[in-house]
């Protein structure tokens, strides 16, 4: 048997094997499995980390499985296989909610003291719901001695600086916020603490508070900031730039209007 007749046989041969075991062809190049055919997504929410909880912030990671979290949503996406997807994260049953597609750890800061619930729930690429976990916490007594996060002193002020676009318009008008940032002379990274701070080339990350509220959430994707489920009005979102030790570099504010559902006939 020559070569050629030997590599097919093998092809052949490897072929009727797995389909025998319900596996892809191999003869199909990058074979996947249809997305009806992929397992359950699932996600697993650890418990906050205790030392983070008597400052006042919780640190929650988590464990996904069956889908990759990536920031790439539609309903074109939603039909890729390997399955495609994010969380929606709510805090103490709020309304609306902020969108996760990075994999890193849920990082919430300024919270008040007393018991917390943080909701997860994993999302296909249109927001269709696969999975739902919770963890839920208390935040002790601030010490006397609690002081919040400052700005850099001109001495140690670095080349770095926030640069916001206006939101999009049309996920406005289904209640959805989306805003693309950069932000030139830094890297934003999950890296905390005095050693980030001083890192060459400058690391740091985005505090993310709404409408106000004393406690943020921080956010080291460098992708779009989306929330959602806003109601109707007007409504404010305060953008941080920090760097490892949380010490404010630049800040924006994205002011915004949620217009109200038009009635469908």
């Amino acid at each position: 048997m020559n070569e050629s007749r030997l590599i097919a046989a093998i092809v052949l041969a490897g072929s009727s094997l797995a389909m025998a075991q319900g596996l892809p062809d191999p003869r199909i190049a990058g074979a996947v499995l249809l997305l009806s055919q992929e397992p359950p997504a699932k996600i697993m929410v650890d418990p906050p980390l205790a030392a983070p909880l008597s400052r006042g912030q919780a640190v929650i990671g988590f464990r996904t499985q069956n889908i990759r979290l990536l920031p790439q949503f539609g309903p074109a996406v939603a039909a890729v296989s390997p399955r495609i997807g994010h969380l929606h994260l709510s805090l103490d049953d709020a309304p609306w909610v902020w969108v996760n597609a990075s994999g890193a750890p849920v990082v919430l800061n300024g919270l008040r003291p007393g018991p917390h619930k943080l909701r997860l729930q994993l999302e296909t690429a249109n927001h269709q719901q696969l999975d739902e976990g919770s963890v839920s916490f208390t935040i002790p007594p601030r010490s006397a001695n609690a002081q919040n996060p400052a700005v850099l002193p001109p001495s140690r002020r670095i080349a770095a600086r926030l640069v916001v676009d206006p939101p999009l318009a049309e996920p406005l008008a289904r209640g959805v916020l989306f805003v693309a940032y950069r932000t030139p002379g830094l890297r934003l990274l999950p890296q905390l603490g005095p050693t980030a701070r001083d890192a060459s080339p400058p690391i740091g990350h985005l505090h993310l508070s709404l409408d106000g509220a004393s406690w943020y959430w921080e956010d080291t994707s460098g992708g779009p900031i989306i929330v959602n489920g806003l109601a109707p009005g007007r409504h404010g979102l305060a953008i941080t730039l920090v760097n490892g030790d949380h010490q404010q570099i630049d800040r924006g504010v994205v002011s915004f209007v949620i217009p109200v559902p038009t009635p469908h006939h």
